[in-house]
């Protein structure tokens, strides 16, 4: 797939990727290296100037692509959250959502706890934006409202970027836990959230630059997740 947007230099460049359903993939690299593109093109909101994209082997556009969509859950690098009640918060993903259901999805993303503490549970209305919370428990509230609408395919873009290591150690295990139940696609350019990816990708400039498991590209000192390790330790 290549996919360029107007006016401006290509974007992807012969993209070649394979996600296998009930893995976690990673897609890693820098800033600008086109990796959220590659979620809109999945997500059917731009369509490859070349290529096709193939959904167990049918071609994304014989697809209804409102069908698609209620298939998949994007949560955001900075998760929106309204100024409302918790609950009404999750009925805006799933509008006959039980509490029940709420509550599982809660567990699910490890966020149950915290809710439970609050004076009026989920009926707790938080600020615009989710303000009044943490980041962690922002990000931690909007993949439990993500996968409340059960997605067989879930993206997380940058899902750690801004948290602390106590968060993202929360977010790790949110993912580890979602693994048996969803495709996971994780968008990022941090590796600490990557070493239980099933498969990784590596992205520059517009194309794959390497790819394979964590443990292979380990292997290789020159490889670009060893110089990202390097890089966050001296930090």
């Amino acid at each position: 797939v290549s996919f360029t947007f107007p006016g401006r230099s290509k974007t992807l460049r012969d993209l070649n990727i394979t996600i296998k359903k009930g893995s976690i993939t990673a897609i890693l690299g820098e800033s600008g290296a086109g990796k959220t593109t590659i979620v809109d093109l999945a997500l059917g909101l731009h369509e490859p100037n070349s290529g096709k994209i193939l959904i167990d082997g049918t071609n994304i556009n014989e697809y209804d692509i409102v069908s698609l969509r209620k298939k998949t859950a994007y949560v955001p690098q900075d998760p929106q959250l309204f100024n409302s009640s918790i609950r009404e918060n999750f009925l805006w993903a799933k509008s006959d959502a039980t509490d029940k259901q709420i509550w599982k999805a809660c567990e699910l993303a490890d966020v149950k706890n915290f809710i439970k503490e609050l004076p009026a549970q989920l009926d707790t209305k938080i600020s615009d934006g989710g303000k009044s919370l943490s980041g962690g428990q922002r990000q931690r509230l909007s993949i439990a409202r993500a996968i409340l609408r059960k997605p067989d395919i879930l993206f997380l873009d940058e899902p750690t970027s801004s948290l602390d290591a106590k968060s993202e150690k929360y977010i790790k295990k949110v993912i580890n836990s979602l693994s048996n139940e969803t495709t996971i696609i994780i968008i990022t350019h941090r590796v600490q959230i990557i070493d239980q990816a099933d498969y990784i990708y590596i992205l520059k400039n517009g194309k794959i630059n390497e790819k394979g498991s964590y443990n292979d590209l380990l292997k290789s000192k020159d490889s670009f997740l060893n110089k990202m390790i390097s890089i966050e330790k001296n930090k």
